[in-house]
């Protein structure tokens, strides 16, 4: 390791050090009996930081493009504003022996050790990069996002690619009852948010016909006064057996400024499913294979 890159490496830690901050959408399984463990979170997941190494403004330039490329991934991204909850994107440009820049990186998420993806070899000099034109600077920030999505997706259990025909009829089946309580449009975009995260995580596939399902998931939301400009959130995730048994439960809790999800719920949707996918593949995990799943070849 280079001195160079020993330093950036080192100031990346640091930003991290200073962040000890709740997860957003931290889920809570739970069995029935147990107390569940809610924690605040923040409206935006990922801070990305301008880029260290990179003279103004191509520093917040590269950064505004790889937030733009993770948002287009549907991963809550912005250089302007870090809430609570927010983990940290920083990067930095290093030279490597022959002059040519390495892109560095970390994401530095609350009370989870840093994720330090691989270098991204840009293959041109800094001059080169201060040179580039847009079209160049915009192809590198989307390489750049792939790659975090990729290592998020990975260190989240998400497999990188889609699951065959037989890994899929394997996993349990489960029907989604009414979602209930949510203002706006969560009650729909929670449903269809989980049922893309069951997938995604080879937890389980949702069916439409209840006849046909191993388990059943409910979702129920509860809005509280939390002041006068805020409301506390609560998602409570439910596991049962067709005929009622309830198995075990997720819980999750936000403050979010009052009437913030009284329209579409959009990217806050999507947190609080994978939040809530994670602890249900928790949950199934512990249960074991339905009589229904069939096994690989």
């Amino acid at each position: 390791m280079s001195s160079a890159r020993g330093i950036a490496l080192a100031c990346m830690a640091l930003l991290a050090a200073c962040q000890p901050l709740p997860q957003p959408f931290q889920p809570d399984s739970k069995v029935p009996g147990e107390f569940p463990l809610t924690m605040p979170i923040g409206e935006v997941s990922l801070y990305v930081a301008p880029v260290t190494g990179a003279e103004p403004p191509l520093d917040s330039d590269l950064a505004a493009r790889v937030a733009a490329a993770l948002l287009a991934r549907e991963i809550p991204a912005s250089t302007a504003t870090r809430s609570l909850g927010s983990s940290d994107l920083t990067s930095a440009l290093i030279e490597d022996e022959n002059g040519r820049l390495l892109w560095a990186w970390q994401v530095a998420r609350p009370r989870t050790a840093p994720l330090n993806g691989p270098d991204y070899p840009l293959g041109m000099t800094a001059a080169a990069l201060n040179q580039a034109d847009e079209r160049t600077r915009e192809a590198l920030a989307l390489a750049l996002a792939s790659r975090v999505a990729a290592a998020l997706d990975a260190r989240a259990g998400i497999p990188a690619a889609a699951s065959s025909a037989e890994a899929v009829a394997a996993l349990p089946k489960v029907a989604l009852l009414p979602f209930t309580g949510a203002p706006g449009d969560g009650n729909q975009a929670l449903a269809v948010a989980l049922r893309e995260w069951l997938l995604r995580m080879g937890a389980a596939r949702v069916v439409l016909n209840r006849q046909e399902a191993d388990y059943l998931v409910l979702c129920e939301v509860k809005l509280d006064d939390a002041g006068p400009q805020r409301q506390t959130v609560s998602l409570n995730w439910v596991l049962q057996r067709p005929d009622g048994t309830r198995l075990g439960d997720v819980g999750q809790a936000n403050q979010v400024p009052r009437g913030t999800l009284d329209g579409a719920w959009g990217p806050v949707a999507r947190l609080a499913a994978q939040g809530g996918a994670e602890g249900l593949r928790d949950l199934l995990a512990r249960l074991g294979p339905p009589l229904s799943a069939k096994p690989l070849n």
